[in-house]
């Protein structure tokens, strides 16, 4: 054994003394006991990352849920307050002493997955419920599930469009006409061009709550074959809280409460009797104060007594019918008849026009006689043709050529008075028994309100219509904000936001810092 390889005594033990001890093994493998200090701060802005974005995401369902049920928490940030009430509309539902039920004929879901305006109206309603302090209810009925429904409705051809105001057993129906202004798209395609609806839905609930009714006279001599036009008319009236009341004028009396009759295209002249009581009757014992409208019918040519009381009112009923050679006027397309009939006229008056906006100065004519004024000074042109329009006699040829009869403007609708400085009585004349019937009236023209408006009018109910300002709204963008909101918004998004990140992230670095 070599010197080197003697151990000397204790030498082992020493070296066992001195050896390093194992390094125990920590739960994750890790040499300090737990997750490093990076390791933590990862985690946890993860987790605090997600967190926020599961709160971004529950706040906005929550958000959309309420929107949703209860549209009061929804704003409108459209230029026009599309969905917000007008001033007068809250006037209107914070003023009901009365019950009023608006009714939908279908289920709410489908009826505003027509179209966005369809949506808007909606909302609309629930807003007026919402500040009607009870008074005003809204009920969503599909007629089609519930046929039942329309039985209260026998005499109204409903359609599941309609929208029914009822207040006790009052009602007025109002048709989609009625609600929105249409343009047709290539002859074929009609859609929505803005919303009528709050001022039609305004001036529903001030009918269906009136308490006041007066009395028409609706003179049905020789009108056998227009029965179905005055009938329209009537419920036209009645739906307005009017109370038409049919006469037979050669064998009747007019009533001494009535302030207006409607004498309804007679197919043959009324005899002198008759026309005395019309005369009797505007003349008033000398207070005037009354009115009259006369509706030609298109085929009757000889009346002279009715002839005799116009010409007192300096007008006269041409004998043919009046043509307008402007195409752009001709809504009929091409064809024999495109001159005569669908006539778009224009309102020569703004007489009866206070509550139709600028958007709705066309009416609609159809096989009319002309109405000539006799006498200017006592006579006023409320609706006519445009510069290239005539009237072609009855006995002309079919070579007849319209170059030779064009006058210009010919009138279609005209008024003239007679009476005093204190009072005075209107005869109203309309050459068109067509502009009148139901399929114009409840056409997108205006038809419908402008003869309403004349009758409130004529029967001092000036108050009796709203019409405030058709509404347009933007489906999918923003270009119809208001210029305040849109300053307010961009600075929201590119200063105020960007300023709360960038010091949030400053704020989270200095923690980290300080740690």
């Amino acid at each position: 054994m070599s010197e080197n390889e003697i151990k000397k005594p204790g030498e082992q033990e020493s070296k066992k003394k001195s050896a390093p001890a194992p390094a125990k093994k920590t739960p994750s493998g890790g040499k300090h006991g737990g997750l490093s200090r990076k390791s933590k701060h990862r985690i946890t802005s993860v987790v605090l990352t997600a967190l926020v974005l599961a709160g971004v995401i529950i706040l906005n369902v929550i958000a959309s849920v309420l929107t949703e049920r209860f549209s009061a928490m929804t704003a409108d940030i459209t230029a026009n307050g599309s969905y917000n009430l007008t001033e007068q509309t809250e006037k209107v539902v914070t003023s009901l002493k009365k019950k009023v039920t608006i009714y939908f004929l279908m289920d709410r879901k489908t009826f505003e997955s027509f179209d966005n305006y369809y949506k808007q109206l909606t909302n609309l309603v629930d807003n007026m419920v919402r500040d009607s302090g009870g008074m005003l209810s809204v009920e969503y009925v599909d007629i089609v599930s519930q046929p039942n429904f329309v039985n209260d409705y026998s005499d109204e051809n409903l359609q599941t469009s309609d929208v029914i105001v009822k207040c006790g057993k009052k009602y007025n129906v109002l048709h989609k006409e009625d609600l929105f202004n249409f343009e047709l798209m290539n002859q074929q395609y009609q859609y929505i061009t803005s919303s009528k609806a709050e001022s039609a839905i305004d001036t529903a609930i001030v009918k269906v709550t009136s308490d006041r009714s007066d009395k028409i006279v609706i003179v049905t001599d020789h009108t056998e074959e227009n029965n179905s036009g005055y009938l329209y008319l009537s419920k036209v009236l009645t739906a307005n809280n009017y109370e038409p009341v049919t006469l037979q004028i050669e064998s009747g009396e007019i009533p001494d409460n009535v302030n207006t009759v409607i004498c309804y295209a007679p197919t043959a002249d009324y005899n002198e009797k008759a026309v005395e009581k019309l005369r009797g009757f505007l003349y008033n014992d000398g207070k005037y104060g009354k009115s009259m409208i006369y509706i030609s019918y298109r085929n009757q040519i000889k009346s002279p007594n009715i002839d005799k009381l116009l010409d007192e009112y300096g007008m006269l009923v041409s004998d043919g019918l009046a043509f307008d050679m402007d195409t752009s006027r001709q809504m009929s397309g091409a064809s024999s008849y495109s001159a005569y009939r669908y006539i778009a006229a224009s309102f020569r008056s703004k007489m009866y026009t206070d509550n139709i906006t600028k958007d709705d100065q066309t009416v609609l004519a159809d096989y009319s006689r002309g109405i000539i004024a006799k006498n200017e000074n006592i006579t006023e042109s409320l609706v006519s043709y445009s510069s290239k329009s005539g009237i072609c006699p009855f006995d002309a040829g079919d070579d007849w050529n319209p170059d030779d009869y064009i006058l210009g403007n010919v009138s279609v609708l005209m008024q003239g008075i007679s009476g005093n400085d204190e009072s005075m009585s209107k005869l109203i004349v309309s050459g068109s028994t067509e502009m009148w019937n139901e399929t114009i009236m409840q056409s997108q023209f205006v038809n419908q309100t402008y003869w309403l408006n004349i009758v409130d009018t004529l029967n001092h109910r000036e108050d009796n219509t709203i019409r405030l300002e058709d509404k347009v709204i933007t489906d999918y963008s923003l270009q119809g904000i208001s210029r305040q909101t849109s300053v307010i918004t961009g600075v929201m998004l590119f200063a105020v936001l960007p300023v709360l990140i960038i010091g949030a992230g400053i704020m989270v670095f200095v923690v980290r810092r300080r740690k």
